[in-house]
């Protein structure tokens, strides 16, 4: 299973700083121009369970450009036991405090 969750939501679990690894599926160009704070940038055509092992156990959420790769990366990561998370709007939506901008 997976979740999906709007920006709103977003906030509220990045302000809880319970454990949890976001990951920025879109290009470095892209990540370079803005992402959120302590994101790992990894492309969602890199995208392999193995690379993030040593977080099994840990609620990982997933953005893109659009919201379309974020919900397939948390619906494979979900069917396969991970506790994953979909921003459904895609990071344009966000203006938060935990946007980093170069």
């Amino acid at each position: 299973m997976f979740s999906v969750i709007s920006v709103m939501q977003l906030e509220w679990l990045l302000d809880q700083k319970r454990p949890l690894l976001l990951v920025d599926l879109r290009q470095p160009q892209e990540y370079q121009r803005g992402h959120l704070k302590d994101a790992v940038n990894i492309p969602y055509d890199q995208l392999e369970e193995g690379i993030l092992k040593d977080y099994w156990g840990t609620t990982l959420i997933f953005y893109c450009e659009h919201g379309g790769k974020s919900m397939k990366a948390a619906r494979d990561f979900g069917q396969r036991g991970w506790d994953a998370v979909s921003l459904g709007c895609g990071i344009p939506y966000y203006r938060g405090k935990y946007m980093v901008s170069s």
